[in-house]
C-alpha cells in the first residue's frame, strides 16, 4: 500500500527480474480481483499471454484462472529483488509532493 499526502491506495506492478526494469505500473484505490484483471488485461494487450508468477495473493490467482494464464508463485529469491524494485518505486512516489508541490492551499491531491 501507498500514501501520498491524503491519498491511500494500491500499486499494481509488473516488474522484469532479468532485464531489471518495470513493465507496467498502475495505482488504484483498491485491490480485488477485478482490478488485477484489468491490470493484466493491460499487460497482455501489450506483451501478449505469458506465465503470471506472484506472491500468490488470492486476486492474482483468479484474474488469471478467468484470462486463461499461467499463475505461479514467486521464489523466495526473486521476491527480495522484486520487493526492493517495489520499494524504490514507492519511496519515489512518497516524496514526489517535496520535488513537485502543490501551490495550491490545503491541497489533498485528489486532484492529481
Amino acid at each position: 500500500m501507498v500514501k501520498v499526502k491524503g491519498l491511500e491506495g494500491w500499486v499494481w506492478v509488473a516488474y522484469e527480474p532479468y532485464q531489471h526494469r518495470f513493465l507496467a505500473l498502475s495505482f488504484s484505490l483498491m485491490r480485488s480481483i477485478l482490478t488485477a484483471e484489468l491490470f493484466l488485461k493491460k499487460l497482455i494487450r501489450h506483451y501478449g499471454k505469458h506465465t503470471v508468477y506472484t506472491d500468490g495473493a488470492l486476486w492474482y490467482q483468479k484474474a488469471c484462472k478467468s484470462l486463461g494464464l499461467d499463475h505461479r508463485l514467486l521464489y523466495e529469491d526473486y521476491k527480495s529483488i522484486i520487493e526492493r524494485a517495489i520499494q524504490y518505486f514507492k519511496d519515489r512516489i512518497e516524496s514526489f509532493n517535496e520535488y513537485y508541490p502543490c501551490r495550491k492551499r490545503e491541497c489533498s491531491l485528489k486532484h492529481i
